[in-house]
């Protein structure tokens, strides 16, 4: 009996040390695969819009997958105060699926780049930025100033044809390899 009192219990630890082992080959092997752009299926695409030569920015940019036949996914992006924008599939600026799309862009009114402005992304939503109507703050009057603003015809908007990327004309083959770099000059 004295043999039976002298030996002890290595069961848990050993369990839990196999826990901790596994869960550390887990999250090894979770940020290998988060690093590689390839378990994504994604190459990088940047695309450059003009308009009459010049770079276009604030230009909401969609690629819309024409192959049925393949597992492709819509991507999107908005150009840069260069016209320039990296899209976006999966993650951030990870690019597009290879394969044939059509795009469609759009300018993004100007009034709706207000929402981006730090006045109306106040820390504290109880207190009215300074120099800002108070009638002017909150979700309601956002959503009524962009309804109101919506049916205005928008200064510098493209054509409307440019809008939906079946109608648009504008196509773009991202390819395996290679520099998938694509330029539209929209035309007015």
């Amino acid at each position: 009996m004295s043999t039976d009192a002298q030996q002890t219990n290595n069961r848990p630890f050993w369990a839990i040390l196999s826990l901790v082992l596994l869960i550390a080959v887990l999250v090894v092997i979770r940020a290998v695969d988060w690093g590689a752009a390839d378990g994504l299926g994604t190459v990088p695409v940047s695309v450059t819009v003009r308009q009459d030569g010049e770079l276009v920015p604030d230009v909401m940019v969609t690629l819309f997958p024409l192959a049925h036949d393949l597992p492709l996914r819509s991507a999107a992006g908005t150009t840069g105060p260069n016209g320039r924008c990296d899209v976006t599939t999966l993650r951030f600026d990870d690019g597009a699926m290879p394969g044939p799309y059509a795009i469609g862009v759009e300018k993004v009114p100007a009034w709706s780049l207000r929402f981006h402005d730090e006045a109306f992304l106040t820390a504290d939503p109880g207190a009215p930025p300074a120099g800002t109507d108070p009638s002017q703050i909150g979700p309601t009057a956002m959503y009524s100033m962009a309804r109101e603003q919506e049916s205005k015809p928008q200064p510098g908007a493209f054509p409307a044809k440019y809008i939906d990327p079946m109608k648009s004309g504008l196509k773009a083959n991202v390819q395996t390899s290679g520099p998938n770099d694509f330029e539209f000059d929209i035309e007015k």
